[in-house]
């Protein structure tokens, strides 16, 4: 038979493993959530110019072609053709 001592020392781990476990859970929470990394994909690449040997255009990846120099231009108006679809 157990004695009066011995339960309350098993009481008194059972209480503070359960606890160690909820303190995990949450802990295991927050850090699944500042892991999300968000990753930026532009939908530009840079591709060769149809008037130029170098590869200094930048053009759309979607659907829809389009072709600018400056990749600011390219970024605006590929996002305006091809609009990005939106998340599940």
């Amino acid at each position: 038979m157990i004695s009066s001592s011995h339960f309350a020392i098993f009481c008194i781990i059972l209480v503070s493993l359960f606890a160690l476990q909820q303190y995990e859970i949450g802990n295991m929470e927050e850090n699944l959530n500042a892991s999300k990394i968000v990753v930026y994909l532009s939908p530009c690449v840079r591709k060769r110019c149809s008037f130029s040997l170098f590869k200094n255009c930048h053009c759309c990846r979607g659907k829809y072609h389009f072709c600018s120099k400056n990749i600011k231009v390219c970024e605006k108006e590929c996002l305006r053709l091809n609009p990005p679809r939106p998340l599940p």
